[in-house]
């Protein structure tokens, strides 16, 4: 056990938002592009890229990189943020574009508070860890 052990999921979720605010602010970009269908980041742990990404992360331990030109598995036990997937929901109008403004605005100020719920949790442990490390001193 490590640590930062508590601090590994929420930067999990720091990468997926921040992954997630570029995927949707890329979206506004092509407000004017016709047939532009707006894009969204699926998250890894749901359905079968999931399934896949826990998988692949439980047998990182068993996978070796046999040849100096191979990929090795990531050794930091993450697993990618998501997976960019287009927006089911959305309604294309009659350019073809997808994109409605005040709804990718909601989703951005969606994810942005949610990005920094995260931080302030982040910024919260490693101020008890701060605390923890100078024996309860200047906490």
């Amino acid at each position: 056990m490590s640590l930062f052990d508590g601090i590994g999921g929420i930067r999990q979720g720091l990468d997926y938002h921040l992954a997630r605010q570029n995927v949707l602010v890329s979206n506004l970009s092509h407000l004017d592009t016709p047939g532009y269908r707006p894009l969204e980041l699926e998250r890894t742990r749901d359905g079968f890229h999931g399934a896949l990404a826990q998988e692949v992360q439980a047998a990182a331990g068993g996978l070796k990189v046999t040849d100096a030109a191979h990929i090795g598995p990531r050794q930091d036990g993450s697993v990618n943020a998501g997976h960019i997937v287009k927006d089911p929901t959305a309604q294309p109008g009659a350019d073809g574009n997808g994109v409605n403004v005040d709804r990718e605005a909601s989703k951005i100020a969606a994810n942005q508070v949610r990005y920094d719920v995260l931080t302030r949790l982040v910024a919260q442990s490693l101020s008890g860890l701060a605390w923890a490390a100078n024996d309860g001193r200047n906490g």
